[in-house]
């Protein structure tokens, strides 16, 4: 690890803001550096802790960024600070107007089928000029290679994978490789938000990092979840207590 980066236990979080991460993930793709990108939450960051071989995949990543407040928050309490939040949608958003503007091209890979035909074309609505080099739905055998040679065949300069955690990382970690070039993203459910399936939280929740209570409130059947946040937390808590004592 080094002055860039913060361990939270033991996931060496990437320590820049989101405008800051998108200059450096941009300056990558114009001289066709690969790239993999992980956007981790307390959930994912627990999940890691507790399976070493997704520990082992996410490790293998460019960077890993702190989807989430409480990954904020809890570097606060062992006294190495994240600058800021980096939301995955808002980054993977950032990336796509930026494909636009530079002229690079983008793959869609995950969602329901229907889902992923609605937000290619929701996406191609706000932005016009965007190359989507392909797109497909996230129902398939993770060790078929028809759908990475699809994307090989391609040669999509963005690719984004929308498979839900842990699947979205360990696909790209096996199929990596394989490719010369490409920056690769986890993006979980962004594609649903983005196609309507599933409705993000309004602005005013954003901004009080509220937004892990707003999905709790739209589909309690994620409390499982939520518990997993404060699981994590606590213990967050309570290594920042024993950091204090020494």
């Amino acid at each position: 690890m080094n002055d860039k980066q913060v361990n939270i236990m033991g996931i060496p979080f990437t320590n820049k803001t989101k405008y800051e991460l998108v200059n450096i993930l941009e300056k990558d793709l114009m001289v066709r550096k690969k790239r993999f990108v992980v956007t981790a939450n307390p959930e994912i960051t627990l999940y890691a802790v507790e399976n070493p071989e997704y520990k082992k995949v996410i490790l293998q990543s460019d960077f890993i960024i702190a989807d989430g407040i409480g990954v904020v928050i809890a570097s606060k309490w062992v006294k190495t600070p994240l600058k800021e939040r980096v939301p995955g949608f808002e980054l993977m958003m950032q990336l796509i107007q930026t494909a636009e503007k530079k002229g690079l091209s983008c793959y869609f890979l995950g969602a329901e089928k229907k889902v992923n035909i609605k937000f290619t074309e929701v996406i191609k609505e706000m932005h016009p000029d965007l190359v989507i080099a392909g797109s497909h739905d996230g129902f398939f055998d993770i060790e078929n290679n028809e759908v990475m040679n699809s994307i090989l065949e391609s040669k999509a300069d963005l690719i984004f994978v929308g498979l839900g955690m842990p699947r979205q990382e360990e696909w790209i970690a096996s199929h990596i490789d394989k490719f010369d070039q490409g920056l690769f993203m986890g993006v979980g459910g962004s594609f649903d938000v983005v196609a309507g399936a599933v409705k993000r939280a309004p602005e005013f929740w954003i901004k009080l990092n509220l937004e892990w209570m707003y999905r709790l409130i739209r589909q309690p059947k994620r409390w499982k979840r939520i518990l997993k946040v404060f699981e994590f937390m606590l213990r967050m808590f309570i290594s920042s207590l024993s950091l204090k004592k020494r």
